[in-house]
C-alpha cells in the first residue's frame, strides 16, 4: 500500500498549545482565576433558595453551566500530569501536578453543596421539575442527579472524601504506575522498558518468549510488596467509601456512575462467564495451531499463529488508518491528520513514559493521544482504537457542557468500531493464509475483550470481598486469586502458574474497579454497529449521531435510538457471532491443513 505522505506528521505531544514551559505565568494566572470563579459561584449561591421552583433552578443551572464552559478552557493539572506521563522521572511536573491538584479541589469543594441541594428537592417534586419544558435541555442531567440522590453525604464529608482521595488513592496508584515505568528487563543485551518487554512477547519465537515472560513475572514479583501495598491501600478507601454511601456491592457505584443499570450489567458478566466455554475451546485450537498439542503457556495466549510478513511502520498504519476510517466518513480521516500536524498524538514507547495507550479529552482543550508503537499489527489496530476515542471526544464538543463528556459505557463502543474498521481494512493486503492469521487474531481479540475482560471483573470482585472480609490480602494471595480467575476463562487447555498471578502488579484496569466489564459491554454493542454499517452503508448516519450524543442520555438510550436494544439476548447473539468466527476459522485451519 503507498504511504500518505501528503501530510506534514508529529509524533511526540506538543504541550505548548496548553503552557509554554513550566514557567510559564499564564499557569499561575489559569489556577487564581479558577479559584476565582469558584469562590464567586459559591458567594452568589451558597446559603441562597434557587431549587423552589423551576424558574429558579433554571437561572442557576445556567450559572453553574457557564461556569463549567469557563473551565473547559483551562487545566493547568493537566499540563503537568502529561508531562508526567512522557517522563515519570519528571521531579517537577509530578510535584507542580500535586500542589496544582490540591489547589484546585479545594476551589471546586466550594461548589460541592450545588448538586447535593439539588439532589433534595422531594420525590414527590422531582417529577415536577422533569416535566417542566423550560428545565428540558438539563432533564437527563437532572435525572442522574436524583438517581445519585440516595449515596450523597453532607457536604462537609463530600469535600473531606474529595481531598482524601488524591492522598488516599491517587498518590498511591500514581506511585505505584511510576515505579513500573522505571523498571527495565535485561534481554538480549538489552535493558528493555517493561511495557515494550510486554508488548514483544507474542511475536517472539517460543524459547525467547519463555525467557522474557520468565523475566517479565519475576520483574513483576519483585515489584509487589509495593503494589500489595498499594492495592489493599485503595480497596479498603473504597470499602470505606462504599459503607459511607451505602452502596450495597463493590460494583454498585462504577455501574450508577456509567449510566448502566446492574441487572443489565450482572446478566452480561453472568452470560459471559457461562461462555467461557467458548474462550476455553478457542484456546484448544490456539494450542493446536501453534503446533502445541498438549497445551500452552499464559504467555502463549496472546501469540499470533503465524507471521503476517509486513512491518507497519508509523506512516504506514497511519495511511490504513484512514483509508479505513474514510469509508465511513471523510471528517474522521481529517480528525487524525489534524491530530498529527499538532503535536497531539505521543507516538514511540521510551524509558519512563507510561505504557499501553490512551485517549485523553478534557473540555474544549484538544484532546491527545499516547501510543507505544512498535511497527506490529496491534499497533495498527491501537492507533485505530484511541482514535476512535479522540473521535468520539471531538464529535462530543458539539454538546453543551453538561453533556459534553461521555459514559463510559459509550466509549469503548466508538473505540472498537473503528478498531474493527481497520481490521478490515488492514485483511485487504493479505493473502489467503494471512487471512487465517488475521481472523485467528480478530477472535483472539474478541477473546480478550469480552471473556478475559469479565474474568478480571470476577478476580476483581472476589479480591474485593476477601479484602473487605480480611482486612487485607499479602501478595502471594493476590497473585493465587487472579491465577485461579485467568485459569477458569482460559480453560485447561493453558498452563497458569502462580508466577503468572503477579501481573496484577502492572495490571492497571483493576485499580479503576471494575471499568473492565465496559470492554466487553462496548465490545459487543460496537459489534453491532458494525455488522449494521456493513449491511448498509447509510447507517453511517447513526454512527455519527451516537458520536455527537456525548452524554445527553444513558448509554442504553442512546443505543435504543441508532436501533440497538442491549439485553441479554442482545449479548448472547454477540457471543454466538463470535462462535460462527471460531467455527469458520477451524474449517479454514483443516481446509489449509494448520491442524
Amino acid at each position: 500500500m503507498k504511504k500518505d505522505t501528503t501530510k506534514k506528521i508529529k509524533t511526540e505531544w506538543d504541550l505548548s498549545s496548553l503552557y509554554k514551559n513550566d514557567k510559564d505565568p499564564q499557569i499561575e494566572k489559569d489556577v487564581a482565576s479558577i479559584e476565582a470563579a469558584y469562590a464567586a459561584f459559591e458567594k452568589k449561591y451558597k446559603g441562597k433558595d434557587f431549587i423552589s421552583t423551576p424558574k429558579k433552578l433554571l437561572v442557576a443551572l445556567e450559572e453553574s453551566e457557564a461556569l463549567e464552559e469557563k473551565m473547559a478552557s483551562k487545566d493547568p493539572w493537566r499540563y503537568f500530569a502529561l508531562r508526567s506521563d512522557l517522563n515519570s522521572g519528571d521531579s517537577v511536573a509530578g510535584a507542580a501536578a500535586t500542589r496544582i491538584e490540591q489547589r484546585l479541589s479545594v476551589a471546586s469543594n466550594k461548589i460541592t453543596f450545588f448538586t447535593l441541594e439539588i439532589a433534595k428537592i422531594e420525590k414527590r417534586k422531582q417529577k415536577e421539575f422533569l416535566e417542566d419544558a423550560s428545565l428540558a435541555p438539563f432533564r437527563y442531567l437532572l435525572e442522574r442527579i436524583f438517581n445519585h440522590a440516595q449515596y450523597n453525604l453532607s457536604e462537609k464529608e463530600e469535600q473531606i472524601i474529595d481531598l482524601l482521595s488524591q492522598t488516599s488513592y491517587g498518590m498511591w496508584v500514581d506511585g505505584q504506575q511510576r515505579v513500573l515505568a522505571q523498571q527495565t528487563v535485561s534481554f538480549k543485551k538489552e535493558e528493555v522498558p517493561i511495557a515494550k518487554a510486554m508488548s514483544m512477547l507474542s511475536d517472539l519465537p517460543k524459547a525467547e518468549r519463555k525467557e522474557l515472560g520468565e523475566k517479565i513475572n519475576a520483574q513483576l514479583e519483585k515489584n509487589s510488596p509495593f503494589a500489595e501495598a498499594e492495592i489493599n491501600a485503595v480497596y479498603n478507601f473504597k470499602k470505606i467509601m462504599d459503607e459511607q454511601r451505602g452502596y450495597k456491592k463493590p460494583y454498585s457505584a462504577t455501574i450508577l456512575g456509567y449510566e448502566n443499570d446492574e441487572k443489565t450489567i450482572e446478566g452480561l458478566v453472568a452470560l459471559v462467564t457461562k461462555y467461557f466455554t467458548l474462550s476455553s475451546r478457542f484456546y484448544v485450537l490456539h494450542g493446536k495451531l501453534l503446533g502445541e498439542k498438549k497445551g500452552i503457556t499464559y504467555a502463549d495466549r496472546n501469540v499470533k499463529i503465524g507471521s503476517i510478513n509486513k512491518k507497519f511502520d508509523f506512516d504506514s498504519a497511519v495511511t490504513i488508518v484512514k483509508n479505513a476510517f474514510s469509508q465511513v466518513d471523510p471528517e474522521y480521516a481529517g480528525i487524525v491528520d489534524s491530530f498529527l500536524a499538532n503535536g497531539q498524538i505521543d507516538v514511540y514507547p521510551k524509558k519512563g513514559k507510561k505504557g499501553g495507550a490512551y485517549c485523553w479529552g478534557s473540555g474544549t482543550l484538544p484532546t491527545v493521544v499516547l501510543l507505544n508503537h512498535t511497527d506490529d499489527v496491534r499497533s495498527v489496530e491501537t492507533l485505530a482504537h484511541e482514535m476512535g476515542h479522540a473521535i468520539h471526544s471531538e464529535f462530543s464538543k458539539k454538546q453543551p457542557p453538561r453533556y459534553r463528556r461521555y459514559s463510559t459505557a459509550t466509549a469503548e463502543v466508538a473505540s472498537t468500531f473503528f478498531e474493527q474498521l481497520v481490521g478490515d481494512e488492514i485483511e485487504k493486503t493479505l493473502n489467503d493464509e494471512e487471512k487465517i492469521i488475521m481472523l485467528h487474531n480478530k477472535i483472539m481479540g474478541d477473546i480478550s475483550t469480552i471473556f478475559r475482560q469479565i474474568a478480571c471483573f470476577n478476580f476483581e470482585l472476589e479480591l474485593h470481598n476477601e479484602i473487605r472480609s480480611k482486612g487485607e490480602l499479602d501478595r502471594k494471595g493476590i497473585a493465587t486469586l487472579l491465577q485461579k480467575h485467568m485459569q477458569q476463562y482460559l480453560g485447561k487447555s493453558v498452563t497458569v502458574t502462580e508466577q503468572d498471578g503477579y501481573f496484577f502488579v502492572g495490571w492497571s484496569h483493576i485499580r479503576r474497579f471494575f471499568y473492565v466489564y465496559s470492554y466487553a459491554y462496548g465490545q459487543l454493542v460496537s459489534r453491532a454497529l458494525y455488522e449494521n454499517w456493513k449491511a448498509d452503508h447509510s447507517y453511517a448516519a447513526k454512527i455519527r449521531q451516537f458520536l455527537s450524543a456525548g452524554r445527553s442520555m444513558s448509554p442504553k438510550d442512546i443505543f435504543k435510538s441508532i436501533g440497538i436494544t442491549t439485553n441479554e439476548a442482545f449479548f448472547e447473539a454477540g457471543l454466538k457471532g463470535i462462535e460462527a468466527d471460531i467455527n469458520k476459522l477451524e474449517k479454514l485451519a483443516k481446509k489449509y491443513k494448520k491442524i
